[in-house]
């Protein structure tokens, strides 16, 4: 019995996508969603010996990436636990997730 399929999903290549995501965010940071905290990239085994970045801090996330729910930035680490490691400033904090009214 063949299952249904009620949405087509692409085929992924398991090779050319660890190869597009290392070429991606080799000397990279990233962002995760639509957050603006930026995290330090390290690399994990997925399949075999290829590999995929995640948060040097083990944040989770839903997803593997190909959802491109990970974005690449130059820019600075903000996360805490990442940018322990490189030096992070006193004063250059990860922003706060929400603002509270102090009212």
């Amino acid at each position: 019995m063949k299952a249904l399929q009620l949405v087509p999903r692409p085929r992924v290549d398991p090779e050319e996508f660890a190869g597009q995501q290392t070429r991606r965010f080799t000397d990279h940071r990233l962002r995760i969603g639509r957050s603006g905290v930026v995290h330090e990239v390290a690399w994990r085994s997925w399949l075999g010996d290829l590999v995929l970045p995640v948060p040097a801090c083990h944040q989770g996330w839903s997803g593997f990436a190909a959802a491109d729910d990970l974005t690449a930035t130059d820019d600075p680490a903000t996360c805490r636990k990442c940018a322990h490691g490189t030096g992070l400033r006193r004063g250059e904090v990860q922003p706060a997730l929400f603002e509270l009214d102090q009212d």
